[in-house]
């Protein structure tokens, strides 16, 4: 664990302030939420998500997805990818781009037909993407993405399912 050297007190109400550089650093913004974790005597913060690598009915969606319809989905939380087709494995707990974190930031949805840079190994996606921003409740949850050459004859239905499907999870 790194010391950042910072030391901050706990007030009558029990609140401490994370300073602005770790905030900043761990991409913590205003009313985002933060989980709580006791390690021994540490008390440990990390970014809350939703949205996790641990839903396996929500993966076997998304590979069933990928079979009927031929389409890549790669699903991300506010920082990273979090589950994916197989052939995007190697995506999964890798930091999204600043690309992605832009769409996220402004609640985006894009339709491309263009490569897109996932800043992984120097690869773009040389495919037609669909990407929108998950909002439950009011608050940005993560993305979804959605690769493939065929993207335009698919029923926009289909992009509502998934949506609705993870709305309702994760309420």
């Amino acid at each position: 664990m790194k010391t950042t050297g910072m030391v901050r007190r706990v007030d009558s109400l029990g609140r401490i302030v994370i300073p602005k550089e770790i905030r900043k650093v761990l991409k913590i913004k205003e009313n985002e939420q933060v989980e709580i974790n006791v390690s021994g005597d540490e008390i440990i913060l990390n970014r809350y998500s939703e949205l996790n690598d641990n839903d396996l009915y929500l993966q076997r969606l998304i590979d069933i997805i990928k079979d009927i319809y031929n389409i890549d989905v790669i699903l991300t939380n506010l920082n990273y990818f979090t589950l994916t087709t197989k052939d995007y494995l190697y995506l999964k707990g890798k930091e999204i781009s600043s690309y992605l974190t832009n769409i996220l930031d402004e609640r985006n949805e894009v339709f491309n037909n263009k490569p897109i840079s996932l800043n992984i190994n120097e690869n773009d996606i040389d495919t037609n993407y669909y990407i929108k921003t998950l909002i439950i409740n009011g608050d940005r949850v993560g993305l979804i993405i959605y690769l493939g050459d065929n993207l335009k004859e698919i029923d926009s239905n289909l992009f509502t399912l998934l949506e609705r499907y993870l709305e309702k999870e994760l309420e």
